[in-house]
């Protein structure tokens, strides 16, 4: 990938824009695996899994080529396509990815939580580093390449997008019919969370949530914005399948986390499984050549596998025994693929 690999998602975006297909590449390797994830919860079949995420970054490419879509809180917008895409394909219509434009997963209705609404007023690079270290529970070395930073700079970058959210959420509250004592308890809030609020304030503070429930439970919201925000934005985006999205996430992390410590980078595994493939394969074969021969009483079997000159090969429908599977095969970041009537996810591309 080059260079490309080391742009955020906010320069790849850009630069799909300008018609380069190799940062549209990049986002797909970047986001794939989490949309599988998700579609892999949405769906049974695996090919029509496999097909709903192929049509949502087809459809995003478009889009985001004709100006529009995310600008760079890209994970969001997948997801909440994604899904749409699952949706209209079970009904029988046609796909985003044939003509109909991914939806923002921004919420438009008073229906919607004060927190998803919150959220997706904020700037786009704050939503995708609280989407991620929030909603998805991602490290800042994980976010910051989506970031095109350091991890100290997305971990800074978070803590900043984390205080802008609470001060907007604090707002928005105030702005609502509030009971005598709940408004100067409202903006002592994010001062009290960042410990600046002196000791006789924050009492008093504490005093006042200790009677009333709806101070307390904005507290919580604000102690916790990851969990406020897999609450309230998380199944804005994935859906009802989000819990279910965040475990295989949770997963795939476990996975990569066992390659790291074993020293195996992500890829390294692919060549090698390939190379054990071809030579299991051979001993198999050599192995079976051997086993026919014996007992038919012939010649013994060449070293090669082949019969010596002369000598006919075996029947086509002698029995082999089954090729082991090697220990690369079990290196893959993931269950073994199956067919797709046995129910598993497709094997990767």
């Amino acid at each position: 990938m080059g260079a490309v690999g080391l742009q955020g998602d906010a320069d790849l975006l850009a630069a799909t824009r300008r018609g380069n297909a190799a940062a549209y590449g990049a986002l797909y390797e970047r986001h794939a695996p989490a949309a599988r994830i998700l579609a892999r919860r949405l769906v049974r079949d695996p090919v029509e899994a496999e097909t709903a995420v192929a049509e949502t970054f087809t459809a995003l490419l478009l889009l985001v080529r004709d100006g529009g879509g995310p600008r760079e809180a890209f994970r969001p917008w997948l997801l909440a396509a994604l899904r749409r895409t699952v949706r209209d394909r079970g009904r029988g219509r046609r796909g985003p990815g044939r003509g109909t434009p991914p939806a923002d997963p921004a919420p438009t209705g008073p229906e919607r939580a004060p927190m998803a609404r919150v959220f997706f007023s904020l700037p786009e690079r704050w939503r995708l580093v609280l989407w991620h270290t929030g909603a998805e529970r991602a490290g800042p070395a994980e976010v910051a390449p989506l970031l095109g930073l350091a991890p100290d700079g997305a971990a800074a970058l978070a803590r900043t997008a984390r205080e802008g959210l609470r001060q907007a959420y604090i707002r928005t509250r105030l702005g609502g019919d509030l009971r005598i004592g709940c408004r100067p308890a409202l903006r002592k809030m994010p001062a009290h969370l960042r410990g600046d609020l002196e000791r006789r304030a924050a009492t008093a503070l504490e005093a006042h949530m200790d009677g009333c429930a709806g101070c307390h439970a904005v507290f919580l919201e604000l102690v916790d914005v990851g969990r406020a925000l897999r609450r309230a934005v998380g199944p804005l985006v994935a859906g009802p399948a989000f819990p279910a999205y965040l475990a295989g996430l949770e997963r795939a992390r476990g996975v990569r986390g066992r390659l790291r410590r074993w020293r195996v980078p992500g890829s390294w595994w692919r060549p090698l499984a390939a190379v054990a493939a071809v030579v299991a394969l051979t001993a198999t074969a050599t192995l079976a050549a051997a086993l026919t021969v014996a007992s038919a009483g012939g010649p013994p079997v060449s070293p090669s596998g082949s019969p010596p000159p002369g000598e006919p090969f075996p029947s086509p429908g002698a029995p082999s025994p089954a090729s082991p599977a090697s220990p690369a095969d079990r290196c893959a970041t993931g269950p073994p693929a199956r067919t797709p009537g046995a129910g598993s996810g497709p094997s990767r591309p």
